[in-house]
């Protein structure tokens, strides 16, 4: 029994965090967008559809623990996840602000900031993580729900720490 234990930590150990975000909920699925690919486990949800109205700066993606409702009555910018759901916007200036300031290289593993209220979306436990890649500005905007687990709000992280992305797409996207 301690050896099968101690061969299942070394494979763990071994494969690191590629692996985690597969292993947690079986295969991986695989998100595609303009200079943007990560993997995310298939009990995830991952989505191009606009979380609100905001279309300045560009939405690249909607992850979430739980599927966005579509059409719903709150598309005004009073979004708020629900009580055991993890969600995370990314949008990126296009063309990055000219005046923006210094803006933080993105970090070899995301954390999560303090939460509160955010301009723009509802309830009070909403944070704001701002990053440059390649030339490229983002900001992530993670919603938690009041009821989410620390394990649910981690692998939102891990999954987000494996994105991948390159230079300015080839077409300018709005």
């Amino acid at each position: 029994m301690v050896v099968r234990r101690q061969v299942a930590i070394g494979f763990l150990l071994l494969f690191g965090f590629a692996g985690s975000v597969a292993a947690a909920d079986g295969a991986a699925s695989l998100f595609r967008g303009p200079g943007i690919v990560f993997r995310y486990p298939k009990s995830w949800f991952v989505s191009a559809a606009p979380l609100n109205g905001v279309t300045d700066p560009v939405q690249r993606f909607v992850l979430s623990s739980y599927r966005v409702p579509v059409g719903r009555p709150d598309f005004d910018g009073t979004y708020a996840p629900p009580p055991r759901g993890v969600i995370a916007q990314l949008v990126e200036e296009v063309p990055p602000l000219k005046n923006g300031g210094v803006w933080p290289s993105r970090p070899h593993r995301f954390r999560l900031p303090r939460l509160g209220l955010m301009e723009g979306f509802g309830g009070n436990r909403w944070a704001e993580l701002r990053f440059r890649d390649h030339g490229r500005r983002f900001y992530i905007f993670i919603g938690v729900g009041r009821d989410a687990s620390s394990t649910r709000v981690g692998m939102a992280l891990r999954i987000l720490d494996g994105i991948t992305i390159t230079g300015a797409p080839r077409a300018a996207i709005r």
